[in-house]
């Protein structure tokens, strides 16, 4: 028998949202019993009542947490996620879900029995003991709700912008950032303060990239390595300029460069030098030195055609006068529109672009380890040792660890079983192999296929191109101007002397004194060519152009599936200065005069240019028609010097072409200990 609804509204309490509990509903046109209408009141449902108990432990979860972040000296930036971000999300998911489940049983009830009159709105009466109760406990809880809501949500928004978040959270991705970072001069600088700077704009732009990375950290397909960051910085005018003052920067800074020869006394070859900062306002100052290129009395902007910034072939200045020139290292006129590429308005970053991430190559970061007094320099060898046993390329950092120590204690019981059985020196190479690891632990990441050789660093010019990559005398002006590589323009080398008393005095040095005789055409190099950060090449022709000299002697490992024989020059002991004087300019036509110099027979004049033209022949053919691994042999081939061994290299292209060499079995380059993490000889 079923209740009429004014039975059922006479018999309910004020609070029985559901004045058909448990009964059957009206039967259907086809005379079928639909199911029961859902008893109970609307609050007696499943997703109310689970909302209700997750916001519920939630806020007990808060509570809990806030008493635990105020006894608590340290943080944690896991417990943090939970705290800021995991329990003030299930607080909110917990207060949807209640009126959601009132919704839907709402939605049930009407669908099973049209008849029942129910409405969501809620007719607010205080004389009902019901509503009073009810509405005791929606403004107790409130009062509860909103201030935890509020503080975990002002602290989430925090946390997120912290450093601790940044670094630490991901773990291993942002591993090689956070070490760098708390290496670096702006270890207290936060995350945030560079990466995404004041403002709402930024802000919304920032959070809703770190979406897209978090999104990336879970599925695993973030970059190995992650790409850099400064082609979406924001300009250093609304972030570096907060702290520092380009207005007020000028004069000369003292620099002291450690560095040690890696000879067996590790020869100490530190380097003094003044850096001419100079300054871009004249208020402070004469306009000059490295801070010209601020923009404040200069403007300057170029194109970059690589993802990387390293590749700048055009280069637009206006000067306080607003007279513009045009570099440009393509060789078309000035006057032409610019190359494809990134056009960029020169700022603070495209200098100082690794201010708080920089990876140290093995090479500068043994010698400060020299120059601390950590690694011992009266250890024979340590230098060049040290530095081999970072770029050999290991699996992981254990494995680093393990072997850095293994080959380090090999090569001083083998090669100076004397020092290795004196127990304090044993104890000077423990301290030495320490050192070594604590190198790699900071600057090697072979998860994230991260080294030295993975950011390279503008500001200077040792180990990237940096400086050099304008200032490389190819860059010239509509006024047949180039921008030079004058080091005088920002370096004033000194002498250091230590008097009898101990008093150090600096005198100027007109040039840097370099251990290695730049001559001829060898002036033009910049010392990124030379200095890779890792081993330094031997300085001499084989030292360096290793490819040419392994043509010639057969040694490559590219070429010995060819069964190489020295060419007859090479039998005759003609050593490389015998054709190469060093003297610019060289091409084939100083070669010809070279070769026609010894030889007075007639058929040797113009052997330079057929050699020449018969190899370009040869390669451009063949290159099309060949991949993998004897491609590599081919360019290799070509970056050697076709001409250095021309029977050899006649012998290698037909084998090619024939497609008959074993040059696919063969390894391409012979430079050991190359990898993921750096290194190369």
């Amino acid at each position: 028998m079923t209740t009429t609804s004014s039975e059922q509204t006479k018999d309910s309490k004020p609070h029985d949202a559901d004045p058909g509990r448990g009964q059957d509903a009206p039967p259907d046109k086809r005379g079928k019993k639909k199911r029961r209408i859902p008893r109970g009141p609307l609050w007696g449902n499943v997703l109310t009542m689970i909302g209700g108990f997750v916001a519920l432990i939630a806020v007990i979860l808060l509570m809990t947490f806030m008493l635990f972040s105020v006894v608590s000296p340290a943080t944690n930036p896991y417990v943090d996620i939970v705290g800021y971000m995991v329990l003030p999300g299930l607080l909110i998911i917990g207060l949807i879900l209640m009126p959601a489940g009132l919704l839907f049983k709402s939605w049930r009830i009407k669908r099973r029995d049209p008849t029942q009159r129910l409405s969501l709105r809620f007719r607010i009466d205080l004389t009902q003991p019901g509503q009073r109760k009810l509405a005791t406990v929606i403004i107790g809880s409130t009062f509860v709700f909103l201030p935890v809501i509020g503080v975990s949500s002002y602290h989430g928004y925090h946390y997120t912008d912290s450093t601790e978040f940044c670094g630490e959270a991901c773990h291993a991705v942002m591993k090689p950032e956070a070490t760098t970072h708390a290496l670096s001069p702006h270890a207290r600088v936060t995350c945030a303060e560079c990466h995404i700077g004041e403002g709402a704009g930024w802000f919304v732009k920032s959070k809703l990239s770190g979406t897209r990375q978090v999104l990336a950290m879970w599925t695993k397909s973030y970059s190995r390595p992650i790409p850099p960051a400064i082609r979406h910085l924001r300009p250093a005018r609304d972030t570096c300029e907060r702290c520092h003052w380009p207005q007020k920067f000028y004069g000369a800074q003292l620099e002291h460069l450690p560095h040690y020869a890696p000879d067996e006394k590790n020869t100490d070859r530190s380097v003094d030098m003044l850096l001419n900062i100079g300054g871009g306002h004249h208020l402070t100052g004469k306009v000059e030195g490295i801070h010209w290129h601020m923009a404040l009395a200069n403007k300057v902007e170029y194109v970059a055609t690589d993802a990387k910034l390293q590749v700048v072939p055009w280069v637009r200045v206006v000067d306080r006068y607003d007279r513009v020139r045009i570099y440009r290292s393509d060789g078309r006129p000035s006057s032409d529109p610019p190359p494809e590429g990134e056009r960029r308005h020169f700022d603070c970053m495209d200098c100082h672009n690794r201010p708080a991430h920089n990876f140290l190559p093995p090479d500068e970061a043994v010698d400060r380890m020299l120059d601390a007094g950590l690694i011992d320099p009266s250890l024979p060898y340590i230098k060049r040792e040290a530095v081999n046993a970072l770029i050999a390329g290991y699996a992981d950092s254990k494995t680093a660890a393990k072997q850095i120590g293994g080959r380090l204690e090999k090569f001083y019981r083998e090669k100076y079983p004397d020092l290795w059985a004196n127990d304090a020196k044993r104890v000077t190479v423990n301290r030495a192999i320490d050192g070594v690891r604590e190198i790699y632990s900071n600057y090697f990441f072979p998860y994230m296929r991260v080294s030295w050789k993975t950011y390279p660093d503008n500001i200077g010019h040792l180990n990237s191109p940096g400086c050099f990559r304008c200032h490389d005398n190819r860059h010239v002006d509509q006024f047949g101007k180039t921008l030079d590589m004058n080091c005088t323009s920002c370096h004033t080398f000194l002498k250091r002397t230590v008097s009898d008393a101990g008093v150090t005095d600096f005198r100027s040095a007109k040039t840097y004194d370099h251990p290695w005789k730049r001559i001829g055409v060898h002036q033009t190099l910049i010392c990124s060519q030379c200095h890779s950060g890792g081993t330094l090449p031997v300085p001499s022709c084989k030292g360096c152009h290793t490819d040419t000299a392994g043509l010639r002697s057969g040694e490559l490992a590219a070429f010995k599936p060819y069964d190489i024989e020295p060419d007859p020059m090479f039998e005759a002991e003609l050593d490389c200065e015998t054709c190469h004087d060093g003297a610019p300019p060289v091409n084939l036509e100083t070669m010809n005069d070279t070769c026609t110099g010894c030889h007075d027979d007639e058929s040797y004049n113009g052997m330079a240019q057929r050699w020449h033209d018969e190899m370009n022949k040869a390669i451009d053919d063949l290159m099309p028609r060949i991949s993998g691994e004897p491609l590599e042999v081919l360019k290799t081939l070509k970056k050697a010097g076709p001409s250095h061994n021309i029977e050899a290299s006649r012998k290698i292209l037909k084998a090619l072409a024939a497609g008959t060499s074993t040059a696919s079995a063969a390894p391409v380059s012979d430079n050991k200990g190359e990898s993921d993490e750096g290194g190369e000889h």
